[in-house]
């Protein structure tokens, strides 16, 4: 009865549904000479920060969009050139080279009486847009299809939203609008008072929903009544557990995160792996965003006997913004030669892979050194409490970064099966991006300044594919060993 009070209390604070677009927020326009400057000026950081920046298309084809951004420039609000650029910018297909608004500017829309949505929601396997959560307390807008939004056609709005999103995968760019599904239906559309939804409902019916948008304050006040905070227990960055009467154990690793004693609990896991005669393994790597080699390389010696290494080659621009982003103290390696230091960091960061060779060339834009680093495995060693079972890889589109080329190396040197989806990041990825700031919008612009390559040398622009395909819907319902031992063995 409480909840159901404080919650009618905050929706009361909304006055009554109508549906209006509101005049937008005060916004300054940019003149178009100074949009023509930073489109210069991304397009003159990309040549020289990125290895490759057209790698998915073709400078051509990259060079005739920026004429047409060009074309069409007139004075605008920091919003419409967001929109603007960063769909120029989300045609290079890269998750590490990308447009981000200013948070503050956000804060700022909210000050000038911006509002939200009362609902969250999330894009499905067939790019169906569905309710998730709402704050009217209408139990038929509970998991609908929406069908349209303001008199837009749903499908529209997407369309319109996916050209600002950013990455290789179509997965990791609709999960892009879910989570930001409110920032970019303003950025396109603009301040909205209130919103009409057109859905379907479960059994098909038509249902139209007219409600009040939230200001900030109405929007917090909800979260906290509807998410009440409460003390989290700090989550592990792995954890294990085992079926005693199946040598069946399931080895969850959350992140690939460096902590203070990670290799003892690596090999707390396997030790207690060996003691309790583990004959198959999952490893879950659902949801894994990634973190440091390291960890990777730890994990393998308790895997993989044979020599192996964590890429077949790397290549690296070595350009002044490259630099930039090191602490002051090591800039000064920019005037020491190249080979030597590369051969150094990959002694000092790795146990593993040694350097086979170094070659360089030049941009043929901005003339910046690339540097390609071919790599051969050190001599082999494996821990004490080594693992020769079988292991079944668990990953989905949300498996990124590091846990895309872990998942990559054991596919590589066949030591698991890999369940599950695609990986969100690419088998090849790039990374070591670097943040720049644009001159007068100040947008953050964070660009790739290396490319890692997989172990077998297999180069598309796939991430690594599973040998066992799981729909996302049915590999999240697979939480406990059980379900995941019938994923496995159940015909598909």
């Amino acid at each position: 009865m409480h909840y159901a009070c404080c919650l009618a209390a905050a929706l009361s604070l909304s006055c009554t549904a109508q549906v209006s677009v509101a005049q937008p927020a005060a916004s300054t326009f940019i003149d178009r000479s100074l949009l023509l400057e930073e489109l210069t000026w991304v397009q003159n950081k990309l040549h020289e920060v990125h290895p490759e920046p057209y790698h998915f298309i073709s400078q051509k084809e990259f060079e005739e969009r920026m004429e047409r951004v060009k074309s069409n420039l007139k004075p605008m609000t920091k919003e419409q050139w967001y929109v603007e650029l960063a769909g120029l910018i989300a045609a290079l297909h890269d998750g590490h080279t990308a447009l981000y608004y200013p948070n503050e500017d956000r804060a700022q829309y909210f000050k000038q009486g911006g509002k939200v949505f009362p609902f969250w929601i999330y894009l499905d396997d067939d790019q169906r847009v569905i309710v998730q959560s709402q704050f009217l307390q209408d139990a038929r807008l509970d998991s609908t299809v929406i069908l349209e939004i303001n008199q837009k056609p749903i499908d529209e709005v997407i369309d319109n939203m996916r050209l600002m999103t950013f990455g290789e995968s179509d997965l990791f760019r609709y999960r892009q609008i879910s989570y930001r599904f409110n920032r970019m239906y303003w950025l396109l559309y603009g301040h909205t008072d209130s919103v009409l939804l057109k859905t379907r409902l479960a059994n098909g019916d038509i249902y139209e929903k007219h409600a009040a948008c939230l200001e900030s304050a109405q929007y917090d006040s909800l979260i906290r009544i509807l998410f009440p905070v409460s003390p989290v227990p700090k989550r592990a960055h792995l954890d294990f557990t085992y079926l005693k009467d199946r040598s069946v154990g399931l080895l969850t690793l959350h992140d690939f995160s460096t902590y203070k004693g990670y290799r003892d609990s690596i090999k707390t896991v396997f030790r207690q792996i060996q003691e309790h005669r583990i004959d198959t393994l999952f490893l879950d790597l659902r949801d894994n965003g990634g973190g440091e080699h390291s960890v990777t390389e730890e994990i393998n010696h308790y895997l993989l006997k044979t020599p192996w290494v964590l890429v077949s080659k790397a290549k690296v621009k070595m350009s002044p913004a490259f630099y930039g982003a090191f602490p002051k103290a090591l800039r000064a390696f920019r005037f020491l030669p190249k080979k030597p230091i590369l051969k150094l960091a990959a002694a000092v960061m790795t146990k593993n892979t040694k350097i086979q060779k170094i070659t360089v060339e030049r941009d043929s834009v901005s003339r910046e050194p690339i540097y390609e680093i071919y790599t051969r495995p050190r001599q082999h060693y494996s821990k004490k409490h080594f693992y020769e079972g079988v292991v079944y890889l668990l990953t989905n589109r949300n498996s990124y970064s590091m846990s895309g080329m872990f998942a990559a190396i054991m596919k590589d040197y066949q030591r698991a099966i890999i369940v599950g989806e695609e990986t969100g990041g690419l088998a090849n990825p790039h990374g070591s991006n670097v943040a720049l700031t644009l001159p007068h919008s100040k947008f953050q612009f964070t660009v790739s300044t290396s490319r890692a390559y997989r172990p077998s040398g297999v180069f598309d622009h796939l991430g690594v594919q599973p040998d066992i395909p799981v729909s996302y819907s049915e590999l999240k319902d697979a939480e406990s060993i059980e379900e995941l031992l019938k994923l496995v063995h159940e015909p598909r």
